[in-house]
């Protein structure tokens, strides 16, 4: 069949999601894991998480006790009629998770997001770390 993808040594890194599905950590349980790039700047961190064909609306955001998890979902946008038959398909639909764990020296309260063109970057602004002091424990 002229449509399927063709195979490369340029897709070698992906070599092991196919013959091995079961160690492909970017699907689970009807879950997509999308791409994110994580960026340390000199008063905040960027998160850039890959999102295509989300809408704005779909997408969530979420901080709680120092997990920041991003939410998005996507649903088939072509009706397949009985005639209809995939011959090949690689394009997600469902929903996508990815979690970060937040260390002490960012300011959850202050966290932002924008989504632009199928793209979400989310604002992490870094504050002076707390430091934790050190107390002896008395053993009774």
């Amino acid at each position: 069949m002229s449509l399927l993808p063709r195979d490369s040594w340029s897709d070698f890194g992906h070599f092991f999601d196919n013959a091995l599905p079961a160690f492909n950590t970017r699907w689970s349980h009807g879950q997509f894991s999308p791409n994110v790039d994580v960026i340390e700047k000199e008063t905040a961190f960027e998160i850039i998480a890959d999102l295509p064909g989300v809408d704005k609306k779909d997408i969530s955001v979420s901080c709680d006790r120092g997990m920041l998890t991003i939410e998005a979902s996507t649903t088939e946008t072509r009706e397949e009629t009985e005639k209809d038959k995939y011959i090949h398909k690689e394009r997600y639909q469902g929903k996508m998770v990815r979690s970060f764990t937040l260390s002490n020296n960012v300011n959850a309260n202050d966290i932002y997001a924008e989504f632009t063109d199928g793209v979400l970057v989310v604002v992490v602004p870094k504050i002076e770390p707390t430091e934790s002091s050190s107390k002896n424990i008395d053993i009774s």
